[in-house]
This record gives structure tokens, C-alpha cells and sequence, in this order.
């Protein structure tokens, strides 16, 4: 399967992937009306405003998934060493178990990983299996909200580059 660096064509790509993914991934760990509140629209304006930005890498496998991988967002982690965040890996449900988690992993990496981290939904067992057999340990719970829903985020960190 093709992957590559996502560019502006693919904001449409990318936003239905993300809304498909969610759909398929969530129910039952977030209330419908908030999966439902990530509309298509939405996404458009994230993946829009992700991409013009140019601050993360993005990759797409057509049809299948995406990773966007970046700077760290929180300081205290930055401070800790771990430079970089895996925002977002996601796959459709019929992209699953063939080994394109791990490439699109691998190719938003870049050439030279070091530590970095990840935060997962709670409930997510499966991203949380991937990111365990990859390397990574849970650092920590916490509660957060989703609009009005409270969820509970777990941090994942690799403390060096991931087993891909």
C-alpha cells in the first residue's frame, strides 16, 4: 500500500479517514453525540489549518489511514527528553492487522526517532497493545473531558525510537 507525506489535496482524504476512523473506533468509549460533533466539516479545518501550518510530519496511506507526528506540546515532557508527540495513527477497522500501523508509524517518524510519547483514549485496548508491542509504556492516567463526556487519556512514552 502507498504511503506518503500528506499535501493539500488530501485535506479531504484525511478528514474522512478521521471521521470513519472515529466512528469505527469509539463507540462505547465516547457518547455518540460527541463522535458526531467531529464531523467532516471539522476535520476539513483541522487537516486545513495541520498542513498550511507545516510544523508536524503527516503521511497517508490512501483509503486505509494516516499518522501525524510533531513537536511536543507539553513542556514538562520536552523537558524530560521527549521531544516529540505521535498525535494522531489511525486506521479503518479493514486496515487493521496487516502491518500499516507500523509503516505509517515509521514513516511519519522521520529519519532519526528518539524518545517521544502519545496519548490514547482509555478503553482503546487495541492502540494500547500496539503502542506496548512497539516499545512504549503507560506513564500515566488522566481524566479529561471530550465536550461534556469525561474519558480518561493514557500516557504512553518510548524512551527510545519505537520497535518497528
Amino acid at each position: 500500500m502507498e504511503i506518503r507525506p500528506a499535501l493539500p489535496d488530501d485535506v479531504p482524504e484525511l478528514a474522512d479517514l478521521h471521521v470513519t476512523c472515529w466512528a469505527e473506533t469509539y463507540p462505547g468509549l465516547v457518547p455518540v453525540e460527541e463522535i458526531a460533533r467531529f464531523d467532516r466539516n471539522m476535520r476539513l479545518r483541522q487537516w486545513e489549518q495541520q498542513i498550511a501550518r507545516g510544523t508536524s510530519r503527516i503521511v497517508i496511506a490512501p483509503g486505509a489511514g494516516f499518522a501525524q507526528l510533531g513537536p511536543q506540546r507539553e513542556a514538562a515532557l520536552a523537558a524530560r527528553g521527549f521531544k516529540e508527540e505521535l498525535y494522531a495513527l489511525y486506521l479503518t477497522r479493514a486496515a487493521q492487522g496487516c502491518g500499516l500501523g507500523r509503516a505509517l508509524f515509521a514513516a511519519a517518524l522521520g529519519p532519526a526517532p528518539g524518545p517521544l510519547s502519545a496519548m490514547v483514549l482509555g478503553g482503546n485496548d487495541r492502540a494500547c497493545r500496539f503502542y506496548e508491542t512497539t516499545g512504549a509504556w503507560l506513564a500515566e492516567r488522566r481524566p479529561e473531558r471530550i465536550g461534556e463526556a469525561r474519558i480518561i487519556d493514557l500516557l504512553y512514552l518510548w524512551d527510545a525510537a519505537p520497535a518497528l
